[in-house]
């Protein structure tokens, strides 16, 4: 028993030696892109990992980043218009409105938005590398969502600008 008890205690100090990110080895990203005609505006919301947006905020600012600091929605809105950008199918960026973010223990939202009448999102393209400079792995799945169905462009540390491809079933 005493064996055990020591095997056990070993265990657990290797493993409190192993960096915080050995316990996480995915990175993912969800946005969300659509339509609602009862304002006339195109939605995007971007769901993420709490602790991986506050670990990349944190290496940018060079101090320990919370989401309840006073500056933390501006810092977040500026980062997230860098690494976040929609093109038209006149290959324009697209402005978006900050609308806020909220969080729980878990994860975080992003949420913006642009008033515009019904946009054709197959003509669209999409560039992502929210979190791509911190976590190389980082993979960020954009859902461009039509009456028809969900159009899907998955973006990655070597792909981080793709176009809409809405092919005919």
């Amino acid at each position: 028993m005493h064996r055990k008890a020591l095997w056990l205690l070993a265990i657990s100090g290797l493993m409190m030696q192993l960096p915080p990110a050995a316990a996480h080895k995915y990175f993912f990203g969800l946005t969300e892109i659509s339509y609602n005609s009862r304002s006339n505006s195109v939605e995007v919301v971007h769901q993420y990992t709490l602790h991986d947006i506050q670990r990349a905020m944190t290496k940018q600012f060079g101090r320990d980043f919370r989401i309840d600091q006073p500056a933390a929605e501006q810092k977040l809105r500026k980062w997230v218009a860098k690494h976040f950008q929609l093109f038209d199918s006149s290959d324009q960026n697209v402005r978006l409105n900050w609308v806020g973010f909220e969080a729980d223990f878990q994860n975080i939202w992003f949420y913006q938005e642009l008033a515009q009448e019904k946009p054709d999102f197959c003509a669209w393209k999409v560039r992502n590398s929210l979190l791509m400079e911190s976590f190389p792995a980082q993979v960020n799945t954009v859902n461009f969502l039509t009456d028809e169905k969900t159009h899907g462009v998955t973006l990655t540390n070597d792909s981080r600008y793709q176009g809409v491809k809405c092919l005919s079933d």
